[in-house]
């Protein structure tokens, strides 16, 4: 049944697409982020429903009078060439076949980030983008912290299968990564309820990461709260409302729990933590030996890369988006890599500045901080996870060059409104 619905919803979605491509960008992104084919379990799984609404979306906005490009930015230059790059080195990777389908992955999230870049065109889309990608994760993110509070944290909470967010770990960094997005809907929400309705959804969200028993999750969540309180004005409420959720968070979850926030201060002794090293130490390798290139997506856990610089030990993923991409692209990779990072960080504090009292630029505003708060959670919980290339970081990151633009364009049109009353005040008074 679910399956049916599914590709009812689906097709059905095509003329729309067709007439109004930016719609196609919504129903992508939900796709893209939220698997919803993963939880139909039946034939949709064999449909290429992404690939069906992508070539809609396109064929969309080839036609329509709404064809843009995304706006020229250095954040646009760096994406692009992260791509041609990943794209060179997979031609050199060990096993080309193993990593072409991750690359083809990775150019297809891209190319989304830009499409949704060019068509956000102004705030009623640009909402609509964030509620799509919020409630995307909020269906896991609720019913996995309903399902931590009936089984009295006893089980990890788990993703979609076959998605880059199935593993708990990568689930929990994905709803952290959700959090910031969420409140700023929040803070935007007219309607009383539905500013209720989007906090309570955001705490049982923090429920299901702690229900993920992820550290690295624990790590960046302990990073967003530290971001917040720097930045309230509010600091004592803020400080009591955080205790007031976390200790009884806390008290309830079981022994196992405490058992795994205690190891975070032996990570020495924690075998997991060993592995870690173990796949870093081999990424590194992998980039010296390969130089300038790495071993292509997900190379280095393949057991011939692993077990020929670390025999006899387990293969293990990078567990790091930093080692990840280091290993798999090299240093030049990661040197782009992170060039895109930062970049991403100081343009949303460019748009904070520009936008500052700006009342038609509040939402800007808010929204611009947010994605810096979910830039750090996925900056310090991406330090232990694979998740380097994840649809929500990419999206977020292109999500700026929209921003920036109608910035620019609205203080533009607010400083000659300005300028021409200024003209007009000052001319001189005829005789």
């Amino acid at each position: 049944m679910r399956d049916i619905a599914l590709v009812i919803v689906i097709f059905g979605c095509v003329p729309v697409i067709l007439r109004y491509p930016f719609a196609g960008v919504l129903v992508w992104t939900w796709i893209s982020i939220g698997v919803p084919h993963q939880e139909a379990w039946g034939f949709s799984r064999s449909i290429p429903l992404n690939l069906i609404v992508a070539a809609a979306t396109i064929g969309g906005w080839y036609f329509s009078k709404d064809r843009r490009l995304p706006p020229m930015h250095f954040i646009y230059w760096t994406f692009l060439l992260f791509l041609v790059w990943v794209t060179f080195d997979s031609f050199f990777a060990p096993d080309p076949a193993w990593s072409w389908q991750y690359w083809d992955r990775c150019w297809k999230t891209i190319f989304l980030g830009f499409f949704a870049a060019a068509m956000a065109t102004n705030k009623v889309r640009v909402h609509a983008l964030v509620w799509v990608m919020v409630i995307s994760l909020f269906y896991y993110s609720v019913k996995g912290g309903v399902f931590t509070l009936q089984s009295g944290g006893q089980f990890h909470v788990l993703g979609p299968p076959n998605s880059y967010i199935g593993d708990n770990n990568c689930l929990a960094l994905a709803i952290l990564m959700m959090l910031p997005f969420a409140n700023y809907l929040r803070l935007q929400s007219r309607q009383r309820w539905l500013a209720i309705g989007t906090l309570a959804a955001m705490i049982l969200s923090v429920v299901s990461i702690v229900g993920s028993y992820s550290r690295g999750a624990y790590l960046g969540l302990a990073a967003v709260v530290l971001v917040g309180l720097f930045r309230t004005k509010r600091w004592f409420l803020y400080i009591a409302l955080v205790v007031a959720l976390a200790v009884p968070v806390y008290n309830f979850m079981p022994e196992s729990f405490h058992e795994r926030v205690n190891s975070i201060s032996d990570a020495k002794n924690d075998a997991s933590f060993q592995g870690r090293l173990d796949a870093w130490e081999v990424a590194y390798k992998v980039a010296i030996d390969r130089f300038p290139m790495g071993a292509g997506f997900y190379g280095p856990q393949r057991h011939a890369i692993f077990h020929h610089y670390l025999p006899g030990v387990d293969a293990h993923a990078a567990h790091s988006i930093y080692f990840q991409v280091l290993g798999e692209h090299g240093f030049v990779g990661l040197a782009i890599y992170l060039a895109l990072i930062a970049a991403a960080f100081l343009t949303a504090a460019r748009l904070r500045k520009l936008t500052r009292g700006v009342p038609e630029l509040e939402w800007n505003y808010q929204l611009a901080s947010m994605i810096q708060v979910s830039l750090v959670a996925f900056c310090v919980g991406g330090a232990a996870l694979s998740l380097a290339y994840y649809d929500v970081f990419i999206m977020e990151v292109t999500l700026l060059l929209p921003l920036m633009k109608i910035a620019r364009d609205t203080v533009a049109v607010n400083e000659k409104a300005k300028e021409a009353r200024h003209v007009a005040t000052a001319a001189p008074v005829p005789a």
